[in-house]
């Protein structure tokens, strides 16, 4: 059909097309500013595609330089998007723009019969193109296909139908020009799509060129070369064996915000059930914000080199939310939704492979080079263990590395180390909670195992509290608090020394019972003091104490557990309060219950009155 000939044809879409319509403008995308990544990635696909067939027929005119360019009409109100890619005819028209999810990336790469990604496409799934009326209230394509002697007009303003004539367009490739709705008119500004531009496909491999009515007009040369808005490199994606260290440390410091060089690159492609490419780094810094209750990992996921989220909770664990990087698949659509992305199969074996990849550079790390991974430790090792707290499957590999203070070496151990070098009969791996591990070591729950050199893992990191009570074991070794419940750390050979306790002595114990009844759950004879008078435990089945503190200073709600006294039958305080006739212990047997809670480093309720009645019961 000539031009002369041609009529222009009003056609409806295919059903329900005004319903989809309505959805991709209003409801798939999270951001209105998707709509010129998706037309630029038409784009980028459709030079592609020519590059691709000229490559095996030789009597196609090779073009010199595929680029897509933008030009904003700020008096018309217009943003036209043109390539010199492929180009559609008719048909492709009526196949590729008047079918919601018809996918013509996908046709042709099916055509082409391409099975091993020698055609670098982007778009897969056909919607894309209909986020254009989230901005604009009409949509003209103007296409020529590089076989085709005419060019087509494709017009439509998305509300039911699409006309399709024959125009003067002699130019190979496609022209997209979008009328911008009044309330868009950000949307009119130079500044404004450079910026969207270098957000989402600042990688795109073809060269992108942005102008202004208004700089035409301020040109006084025709041939004044115009800068290119993207990058058109993306460096995940090049050999590694080409990247010099200092490409990698100008991204690592392009997108974490840090000027130093990162502590480990982590580059590698994977193939397979899932294929994506990640560029990953173990910071040396922490970020500012790294304990910032908003904080979120800020890995960025591309879709063949296409941006598509720097928020998506779910690429990664919270736990390693300090770990800058970039993930980039062609297993995915680039018109999902943020919110459907964060239940997205692909996604989930995405994260799943690589935070076990990152465990396992961390446990390398630690192994060839242990002085750097102690100060990545201890800037990061109390994230990391917030993946202990998680029911996950990552914990042994967590465990692998982690690291922690303990009473008998200087040095901070592994679990199998505790193992190892201080394991015991009764299969348990000890450990005690506070603020700081010299606080630890002084206190009165730490004097029998100080005496018998039995190893105590010394808790400063709040996490440690959650998940330790929790995950019970490591291997065969059971968690222990030693301010919990009952001690028994006599090996069996001892057991024959045991005595039974004196009369006297249950019979003191019996009355401190009935006198710090509203105050105590419980007084026992302590098995664990060696020099203090006296300490407070939790029962066996309560939460630990220093856990209860935490929660407290967090306006935690928490159960109004008592605590049990413990007292050292053999300190010359408690042999004191002991020998008093009744009416005296009445009256000084309290310091007991004080002198444990100062240990513990808590507020007494009348400091003056106790320091009174020591005074007084030491002139006596």
């Amino acid at each position: 059909m000539t031009k002369q000939q041609a009529e222009k044809k009003t056609v409806k879409f295919e059903t329900e097309v005004s319903k989809l319509l309505d959805i991709v403008a209003n409801s798939l995308y999270t951001e209105k500013e998707i709509f010129l990544r998706e037309l630029i990635s038409n784009a980028s696909d459709a030079c592609e595609k020519l590059r691709y067939v000229s490559q095996s027929d030789s009597s196609i005119e090779k073009t010199k330089q595929f680029e897509i360019r933008i030009h904003i009409n700020e008096k018309n109100k217009t943003i036209t998007i043109k390539d010199n890619g492929i180009g559609m005819d008719e048909s492709d028209m009526k196949s590729n723009l008047g079918t919601i999810a018809k996918s013509g990336t996908e046709d042709f790469i099916k055509k082409m019969g391409d099975k091993k990604g020698d055609v670098n496409q982007i778009g897969k799934f056909g919607v894309g193109f209909y986020s254009s009326f989230m901005v604009s209230d009409q949509v003209v394509v103007r296409s020529k296909k590089y076989d085709c002697q005419d060019g087509f007009l494709w017009t439509s303003d998305g509300k039911g139908t699409f006309s399709i004539e024959n125009t003067n367009y002699n130019t190979n490739g496609t022209e997209i020009t979008l009328s911008i709705k009044k309330e868009e008119n950000e949307f009119l500004t130079k500044h404004r799509i450079e910026e969207i531009i270098k957000k989402y496909s600042d990688f795109v491999p073809f060269p992108i060129f942005v102008s202004l009515e208004e700089d035409k007009k301020e040109k006084k040369d025709e041939k004044e070369i115009e800068s290119q808005v993207n990058s058109a490199e993306a460096i995940w994606l090049k050999d590694k064996t080409k990247i010099k260290e200092e490409d990698y440390k100008n991204f690592y410091n392009q997108i974490s915000n840090f000027y130093d060089d990162p502590l480990k690159t982590i580059h590698f492609k994977a193939e397979g059930v899932v294929n994506y490419t990640a560029l990953l780094y173990l910071p040396k810094s922490q970020p500012q914000d790294l304990y910032h209750p908003d904080r979120k990992n800020k890995l960025k996921l591309y879709v063949n080199k296409v941006f598509i989220s720097d928020k998506l909770e779910s690429l990664i664990p919270a736990w390693l939310r300090f770990i800058p990087g970039v993930v980039d698949t062609e297993d995915l659509s680039l018109n999902i939704s943020r919110e459907i992305l964060q239940n997205n199969a692909v996604i989930n074996k995405i994260s799943n492979a690589i935070t076990k990849r990152i465990l396992k550079e961390i446990s390398d790390l630690k192994k060839k080079n242990p002085e750097e991974f102690i100060s990545f430790w201890k800037n990061f090792g109390p994230v990391i263990k917030e993946g202990l707290y998680e029911f996950n499957d990552f914990h042994d590999q967590i465990f692998e590395f982690t690291l922690f203070h303990c009473s008998e070496k200087k040095e901070m151990i592994s679990l199998d180390d505790y193992i190892l070098n201080f394991s015991n009969e009764k299969k348990k791996i000890y450990y005690i909670s506070g603020e700081n591990k010299e606080n630890l070591i002084n206190s009165p729950q730490m004097e029998l195992f100080k005496n018998k050199k039995i190893n105590v893992l010394l808790i400063t990191d709040p996490v440690d509290e959650f998940w330790m009570p929790m995950k019970m074991n490591f291997k065969e070794y059971e968690f222990t608090s030693i301010t919990k419940g009952e001690i028994d750390i006599e090996e069996k050979s001892d057991k024959s020394q045991d005595k039974e306790e004196p009369k006297e002595n249950l019979d003191f114990v019996t009355y401190l019972k009935d006198l710090l009844k509203d105050k105590v759950k419980d007084v026992k004879v302590s098995k664990r003091l060696t020099t203090s008078a006296s300490c407070l435990v939790a029962d066996e089945n309560d939460m630990d104490m220093h856990l209860k503190k935490l929660m407290a200073a967090n306006n935690q709600t928490i159960s109004d557990e008592k605590r049990i006294l413990e007292v050292n039958i053999n300190h010359s305080l408690v042999s004191k309060v002991m020998s008093l006739e009744k009416s005296q212990k009445d009256k000084f047997g309290e310091i007991l219950y004080d002198h444990a809670k100062l240990m513990e480093g808590e507020n007494l309720d009348d400091p003056k009155r106790y320091t009174n009645l020591i005074a007084e019961l030491v002139s006596l």
